[in-house]
């Protein structure tokens, strides 16, 4: 319940309220001590007349507003009829004697009845007012405080006070009595409060005696006793969903019809019910304590006999309509009015009686309990009321009681034990059956005509057929799990008696079911809220012949009659009542704006249902958020917490008890502002630095590429500028060396001896110029091999400058060599070449050596014994020669170390050291190998040698 809030700048009249009216239109009129208000969309309107106390508010069948006046007698109006905005009063001047308006009613016709102090006046449109005087004629304490109009059209009084000519009053002919029928004594009755619900019974609240139900001419009576909040009721209504509300001097209370009707002691019981069986005569047999119930024609009979001197534990009708009734360690036969007890055949009594069942040959079976001797637990067969044959509970259930029996379709009885399985009894033999996902305990059993078992359990509801078994779990649905019964009603359901209610499942839903075991079901649920009372065991339901559905819990005998289940076919309104920020509550009116950046917003809505208000389910759907509606239940808030800045509808809808949807759903919308980061031009500002920084990379990148370009095609030029250099040094000096000598012995061609040592010195020379080319096509190859075998390429190296010299060339290889950047590989091998080259061509000596060493570096040294390279060649290489140039070029560009060692006629000694981390892909360095290369470098720097290639030219 909520206090209504005025909108700013809105206000009642008066906050005396007297009266309210909810219009079918969707106006709230409020009458006060001072005067009739309407509210209508949150606005009130405020009539201009004055009326001293305005009441009470009635609308006739034809939508029109009525109110009256209880103020004093100059200016007291007896009826106003209210308009847009203004009221038309009439009163005594204009004909009414009633000089006051207590209560209101209209008729079919559009009359308006009219009760006051000592009168009853009547108002038909277009004709003078009807008087009419009571039966007291008149006495002051004689004031009609309530009116009715009943179904049948008859025009209803009452009176606050009892006696003669008070009480309940009935408009008979053209005058006024007091109601007095054999059943129904009007004058007993102080009545404040008339009401007629829609299905034309008269309710009667009284001044201290609580309520009253005049249906067909009975009364029935209602007070504090029956759970009624208080004795004295001032006022009845029923709403559009056929609830009956009244209005006690202690609180609030609804009435309306139950599906689930209980008896008690109150309706006849002898006592507390905890047993029931059903004849096929139609009868329903209950035990409470020691006394049999027959429930005949709404009456209970009740019989008792010397037999019943312990508590009846157990009841069973059979085929015949024998009623079988266990009471202590007896089972009778309740037959043609006399109790007649079961012997087994030594005439003593058989035990205590467990379960009865009979087969489909119509055998009458019982289970009994030896409370003495265990294995006296068995199963017999009576007949002619003796104990036919006896089995003993199977030694395999550990003899336990077998504490359920249901027929089976071949003629034997499906039998089950507290918690050692289920059984199947045949021709004197007990076979165990072990449905799949069945834990073995049983807490009830039914069997359908196609031969199908339920089997009531704590895990659900499972149908074994054909030695397939599928359990009804929550996961289809249920409520809770703990199942205590099933039965069928024949009729196109199975109904399932849980601790937590009463279900219905339709056999078209059990058949979807049982052709996909994840199916979620549709359900109608019976709960506390529908009169179904709580039960913690489960004595088995039974359905009467007429239909109804008969069942116990120990406190009530209770009965659902399926074919007149109370329906609710009015979808309920929805209504938004709050829109919450952050716990900040936003009025619901207007155009509404939140905060930047929501964490939480919460709208929270109702479902206006009384009927069983907790079963009021919802759906929602944030446009602009939610593609799909949700289903959120019963709960009645919903929440987000990840909206972006936008304009967004909140839409939500309910259906009813009965599961019908309303199609008129309440929205609201709301706009959420950006942010300063979420607005448009911040966003485009992101967009153009998102631009201009992708432009500078781009321009970067293409900086780079350039440099890169222009790296590579300065290597070409440098590698061209040098192959010049070499032809220029080497093949082009021999040709034109060969040129000249051939062009000296032509000037005396006649000279044979001259000629002679011309053409061996050309053929000498063009051998030269042979093996000078061959060495500048190897400088030009891109790499060394196509491994990383660097010791072989400078053997080709050597052997190649060895055609046609006598000079000798050693190979010392130490270590094994690891994968190589091959940019860095090739230039080791172009500067080794080089410097094998210079070795075989320019030194003059005898020996080569070169020595490839791989750690975690690369070292190469190449020596010779030769005559050495002077200094100044050393320092700033030969004229017109480039090789010690390039060497020290192709040093620097990988980052080697490369030194020079000369002596005159000592051989020359060059060095190229390649840091690991430059030459191998993967290198892992030690501190050891680090402390070394630092050692190698200052020993390298205490030389005063420059780098330079092991060249001579």
């Amino acid at each position: 319940m909520t206090k209504w809030t005025p909108l700013a700048g809105e206000s009642l009249i008066n906050a005396a309220i007297r009266s309210v009216l909810g219009a079918r239109n969707g106006s709230l009129y409020v009458a006060t001590e001072a005067g009739v208000a309407r509210i209508t969309n949150g606005r009130v309107y405020s009539y201009p007349e004055s009326l001293r106390w305005a009441g009470p508010l009635l609308e006739d069948g034809q939508g029109r507003i009525w109110t009256g006046d209880w103020g004093n007698l100059s200016t007291s109006s007896t009826l106003c009829a209210v308009g847009e905005t203004h009221l038309s009063c009439q009163g005594m001047k204009d004909g009414f004697s009633c000089m006051y308006s207590y209560s209101l009613t209209s008729e079919k016709t559009g009359s308006i009845w009219i009760g006051g102090p000592q009168g009853i006046c009547r108002w038909r449109e277009n004709a003078p007012p009807e008087n009419y005087l009571l039966p007291s004629h008149g006495r002051s304490d004689h004031s009609v405080l309530a009116m009715a109009v009943d179904k049948e059209g008859s025009i209803w009084g009452g009176i606050s006070t009892t006696g003669q000519d008070a009480g309940l009053l009935k408009l008979t002919g053209k005058k006024w009595k007091t109601f007095v029928t054999p059943q129904v004594d009007g004058r007993k009755l102080a009545v404040r409060s008339l009401c007629t619900d829609s299905s034309g019974d008269l309710w009667i609240g009284t001044e201290s005696q609580g309520l009253y139900r005049l249906s067909e001419g009975k009364l029935e009576h209602f007070d504090t006793t029956d759970g009624l909040s208080g004795d004295a009721v001032k006022q009845i209504f029923e709403d559009r969903e056929h609830t009956l509300w009244v209005v006690t001097d202690r609180g609030i209370d609804s009435l309306r019809d139950l599906p689930v009707i209980s008896f008690t002691s109150r309706e006849g019981l002898s006592g507390a019910p905890n047993q029931i069986t059903t004849s096929r005569s139609g009868d329903v047999w209950i035990g409470a304590s020691h006394t049999l119930n027959l429930l005949d024609k709404g009456q209970f009979l009740h019989f008792t006999d010397p037999f019943l001197k312990r508590e009846i534990h157990y009841l069973f009708s059979d085929s015949h309509d024998r009623i079988w009734v266990g009471a202590g360690q007896q089972l009778l036969l309740y037959e043609h009015g006399r109790f007649t007890p079961v012997t087994d055949r030594y005439g003593d009594r058989v035990g205590e009686v467990i379960e009865m069942e009979e087969d489909s040959r119509h055998r009458l079976w019982a289970s009994v309990q030896n409370l003495a001797d265990q294995r006296g637990n068995a199963l017999i067969r009576i007949q002619n009321l003796r104990v036919a044959e006896s089995f003993p509970s199977p030694a395999l259930a550990d003899h336990q009681i077998l504490n359920v029996l249901a027929p089976e379709p071949g003629g034997g009885l499906w039998v089950a034990g507290y918690s050692h399985g289920l059984y199947r009894f045949h021709n004197g033999a007990f076979d165990q059956i072990k449905p799949a996902g069945f834990d073995g305990r049983v807490a009830d059993m039914t069997s359908d005509p196609d031969g199908a078992l339920w089997i009531a359990t704590s895990q659900g509801a499972i149908r074994y057929m054909d030695g397939r078994a599928q359990a009804i779990k929550s996961s289809n649905g249920l409520p809770c799990e703990n199942v205590l019964s099933v039965i069928n009603d024949r009729v196109g359901a199975h109904w399932l008696f849980m601790q937590c209610g009463i279900l219905r499942i339709r056999d078209s839903e059990i058949s979807r079911w049982w052709s996909n075991a994840t199916s979620q079901l549709t359900i109608t649920t019976f709960t506390l809220s529908d009169g179904a009372l709580p039960r913690l065991r489960g004595e088995r339901p039974f359905f009467s012949p007429d239909g109804r559905l008969w069942s116990v819990n120990g406190s009530a005998l209770q009965m659902i009659d399926p074919r007149r289940l109370p329906s609710n076919a009015l979808p309920p309104p929805v209504h938004i009542e709050h829109l919450l920020v952050g716990h900040t509550d936003h009025p619901l009116v207007g155009s509404l704006t939140l905060p930047v950046s929501p964490q939480v917003v919460e709208v929270d809505y109702a479902g206006l249902s009384y009927v069983a208000s907790a079963k009021v389910r919802f759906r929602y759907q944030l446009a602009g958020h939610d593609r799909e509606w949700t289903d959120s239940g019963t709960r009645r808030q919903a929440f987000y917490n990840d909206l972006s800045p936008g304009y967004y509808t909140f839409r939500v809808i309910a259906c009813n008890n009965d599961g019908v949807w309303n199609t008129h759903e309440a929205t609201i919308g709301f706009m959420i502002p950006p942010a300063w980061y979420q607005t448009i031009w911040f966003k485009l500002l992101c967009v153009v630095v998102a631009a201009m920084l992708a432009y500078s990379l781009y321009q970067f990148r293409m900086r780079q590429y350039a440099t890169m370009l222009k790296v590579r095609f300065d290597e070409r030029i440098e590698e061209r500028t040098r192959l010049a250099r070499d032809l220029h040094d080497t093949l082009l000096q021999t040709i034109q060396g060969s040129k000249m000598v051939a062009d000296n012995a032509l000037e005396r061609p006649t000279d044979s001896a001259r000629m002679h040592k011309a053409l061996d010195l050309v053929s000498t020379w063009l051998e030269r110029a042979t093996l000078e080319g061959r060495a500048a096509l190897n400088s030009l190859r891109s790499s060394t091999v196509d491994t990383n075998d660097l010791a072989a390429a400078f053997r080709h190296a050597a052997e190649d400058c060895r055609i046609g010299s006598t000079i000798q060339v050693s190979h010392v290889l130490s270590g094994t060599s690891s994968d190589m950047h091959p940019i860095v590989r090739d230039e080791i091998y172009r500067i080794g070449y080089e410097a094998i080259n210079n070795a075989c061509v320019h030194s003059g000596g005898s020996l080569v050596t070169v020595e490839l060493t791989y750690n975690h570096n690369v070292q190469l040294r190449i020596r010779d014994n030769g005559k050495g390279i002077g200094e100044k060649t050393l320092q700033s290489g030969k004229t017109g020669h480039f090789g010690l140039e390039g060497m020290r070029e192709r040093a620097d560009r990988i980052g080697a170390k490369l030194s020079v060692r000369t002596a005159s006629n000592n051989g020359t000694e060059v060095i190229l050291l390649v840091p690991g981390s430059v030459v191998f892909k993967t290198y892992r360095p030690t501190k050891r190998s680090q402390l070394l290369k630092l050692f190698a470098l200052g020993q390298d720097s205490s030389h005063h040698n420059g780098s330079g290639g092991g060249a001579h030219n």
